[in-house]
């Protein structure tokens, strides 16, 4: 057989090489209402619902697919922010909840709250904005104080063994004060101090003499009481 006859064989070998049959890589799978969509926020990443994002009108855009410039090779969505201050968005995001950023010793964290801020105006997030703008979470929050001077010290017990809920604080601030206290003429202690429970004896030993007082140290404590009270309808929103 001649070299002519046996090339047909040889071509399929050679267009087998050429053209491999091994199928080309599928890019990533795009987002779909089964399957979540990845945010890339700083070194973390957060898988969301794209119905979550509805809210803020800057992530709606980049993951709706007309805009590529902030997707990854593996197709999440890239944001260069805090993951520690997106997780707050994420939560008002998801479920409408406002960030109270509130320690009862250390009150208020305004540098979180301007942190989220900056970020809700980078997303688009309008309610988030507004809310924060007319600082909202300082009437979430409030602390109701009560006052009461304890005279007797043999009351003291009773007030230091109150059961208290925990948004609940006394503080107890003794002082001594002078005063001027009653002696009885006759002596009797359980008169001094008043005046009433002097009788007829006591005034005949008196006589014409004016009441006797003198100068006694007693011990008053201011108790304050401090309430923590939250206001959780201004914390949601309930669209």
């Amino acid at each position: 057989m001649s070299a002519i006859e046996e090339a047909p064989a040889v071509m399929p070998e050679i267009e087998k090489s050429i053209n491999p049959t091994s199928p080309p890589t599928s890019p990533p799978p795009q987002p779909t209402s089964s399957n979540p969509i990845i945010l890339q926020v700083g070194e973390q990443r957060f898988h969301v619902d794209r119905k979550t994002l509805h809210r803020s009108d800057y992530l709606e855009s980049i993951t709706s697919g007309r805009w590529d410039h902030n997707k990854q090779p593996d197709g999440s969505f890239f944001i260069d922010a805090d993951p520690e201050v997106f997780k707050h968005i994420l939560r008002f995001l998801r479920h409408g909840v406002y960030p109270l950023c509130y320690d009862k010793s250390k009150g208020h964290d305004f540098a979180m709250y301007a942190a989220i801020q900056r970020l809700a105006d980078y997303l688009l997030i309008l309610d988030l904005q507004a809310w924060l703008r007319e600082a909202k979470y300082l009437k979430s929050v409030t602390i109701e104080t009560t006052a009461e001077v304890v005279e007797d010290t043999a009351a003291l017990p009773g007030q230091l063994d109150r059961r208290l809920k925990s948004d609940t604080t006394v503080q107890y601030h003794p002082t001594w004060r002078i005063v001027k206290k009653y002696l009885c003429p006759r002596g009797i202690f359980v008169h001094h101090g008043n005046p009433g429970r002097c009788g007829r004896d006591c005034r005949k030993v008196q006589g014409d003499a004016e009441d006797h007082y003198e100068d006694a140290a007693i011990l008053s404590t201011l108790a304050v009481t401090e309430k923590t009270v939250f206001n959780l309808e201004l914390c949601v929103d309930e669209q």
